[in-house]
C-alpha cells in the first residue's frame, strides 16, 4: 500500500479524554517550551499537537523573509521579542510553524526579554520538513499552504496534546509502518488553508461516522461541538462532511484535493495542499 503520513506521538494527559465545558486559555510560555519533541517513534515522529486557536492569526509577516532573526521583517521580529500576550501567541505560532516547516536538523534560534528583565533563549527545532527552504528564503505559496494545513491539524481547542496520524501528498511525509495503518483507523477529517495571507483562512471537514470518537479524544475543531456548526476554534471554518468538500480518499488514505477560495487555487477550485488526520 502506498501512503504518505506522519504520526504525532504524545504522552496523553489524563484529562485529555474527559469532557470539557468551555474553552481554556493558551498555555503559558513555559508550557510551550517544556513540550518539545522527545525523540523518534517506530512509525513516525514526535511533534507538538496542542496549538491553541487564538494563535492561528499570529503568523502575519513571518512568511515574508527567511527564518533568520536578522532577516525578519520588523513587525515579525518585534512580535516574537515582545513580552506581551501578543508576543506569547506569536512565539507559539512560530514554534509550531517551525516544527511543521523545517526538518530535524534545522532550528530557529532567538532570544527575548520578559517584563522582569529575564532573557529567554529559544531554540525551535524543525520536525516535519514540509518547507525546509524557509530557512534560506521567504516561505513560498506552496510552503505557506502546507505549513497552514499542518498548523490546522495540530490545533486543539483545549490546548491539549492528542495522538494523531497526519497524512498527505507532500514528499516530506514518510511511508507508514503497518502498525500505524492498523492503529490509526478512524478518519477525523482534513485541514487546508493559508494563514500567511493578509486575510488568512483555515478550513476543515469531518467524517460524520467518527465525530463522537473525535470529541471523546478532545479533537473537535473538525468535528464541531454538539448542536453547533462551529467548534470555537478561532478562524477555522468547518465546511461540513469531507465527502462534500474533498476528493475521495484513495488507496493512499488521504484526500488529494479540497474546496478552497478562488485566490491562489489551481483550476477547478481545489487545493492539493491538504492534510488528512486519522485517530486511533
Amino acid at each position: 500500500m502506498s501512503r504518505k503520513s506522519m504520526v504525532a506521538f504524545f504522552p496523553f494527559m489524563l484529562v485529555a479524554v474527559m469532557p470539557v465545558l468551555g474553552c481554556v486559555g493558551a498555555p503559558g510560555e513555559e508550557e510551550v517550551d517544556n513540550a518539545e519533541a522527545v525523540g523518534e517513534a517506530a512509525s513516525g515522529i514526535n511533534i507538538l499537537n496542542a496549538l491553541v486557536p487564538e494563535a492561528l492569526t499570529a503568523g502575519g509577516d513571518f512568511a515574508k523573509a527567511p527564518l533568520l532573526v536578522d532577516a525578519m521583517v520588523p513587525g515579525a521580529r518585534a512580535a516574537i521579542e515582545s513580552p506581551s500576550a501578543r508576543g506569547r501567541l506569536a512565539r507559539m505560532f512560530l514554534h509550531y510553524a517551525v516544527g511543521c516547516a523545517l526538518g530535524p536538523e534545522q532550528a530557529f534560534v532567538f532570544s527575548w526579554t520578559d517584563l522582569h528583565g529575564v532573557v529567554h533563549n529559544e531554540s525551535y527545532r524543525g520536525i516535519a520538513g514540509l518547507a525546509p527552504s524557509w530557512e534560506q528564503a521567504p516561505l513560498d505559496e506552496a510552503g505557506q499552504q502546507w505549513v497552514s494545513a499542518c498548523l490546522g491539524a495540530r490545533t486543539n481547542r483545549y490546548g491539549r496534546a492528542v495522538e494523531i496520524s497526519m497524512q498527505g501528498s507532500a514528499d516530506a511525509f514518510a511511508e507508514p509502518a503497518d502498525e500505524e495503518v492498523q492503529e490509526f483507523i478512524y478518519e477525523e477529517g482534513a485541514f487546508w488553508g493559508n494563514l500567511f495571507l493578509p486575510q488568512p483562512y483555515l478550513r476543515t471537514c469531518y467524517n460524520p461516522g467518527n465525530v463522537v470518537r473525535a470529541r471523546r479524544t478532545s479533537r473537535d475543531c473538525a468535528a464541531g461541538l454538539p448542536g453547533r456548526t462551529d467548534a470555537d476554534c478561532g478562524i477555522m471554518e468547518i465546511m461540513g462532511p469531507c465527502a462534500e468538500q474533498c476528493e475521495p480518499l484513495g488507496e493512499n488514505l488521504y484526500h488529494p484535493g479540497c474546496a478552497a477560495p478562488e485566490s491562489g487555487v489551481p483550476s477547478g477550485g481545489k487545493t492539493e495542499y491538504v492534510i488528512t488526520v486519522f485517530l486511533p
